[in-house]
């Protein structure tokens, strides 16, 4: 899959909001395995993936704002706030 292909945009842009809410719930890294699969992938494919990590970290701000998915980093639920 190429950069240009549109699947590739629309898995890309799929994947970086998913890390967004990831981020903006306290979340640090990623499951690949379990990404691939929220994306399809066959699981004999994505079981191969299940011990790799992906840091979600500071870099990932700026990669959000160029993807214009800042909205997605933000806290839904107040700090503090006990969920039932």
């Amino acid at each position: 899959m190429q950069e240009t292909d549109p699947l590739y945009q629309h898995v890309r842009q799929l994947m970086v909001e998913i890390m967004a809410v990831l981020y903006a719930n306290g979340q640090q890294e990623l499951h690949l395995g379990a990404m691939m699969r929220l994306i399809g992938v066959d699981e004999e494919l994505a079981k191969e993936h299940d011990e790799t990590k992906i840091k979600i970290d500071e870099n990932f701000l700026e990669l959000a704002a160029e993807l214009n998915v800042n909205h997605l980093i933000q806290p839904r639920v107040p700090v503090g706030a006990t969920i039932h």
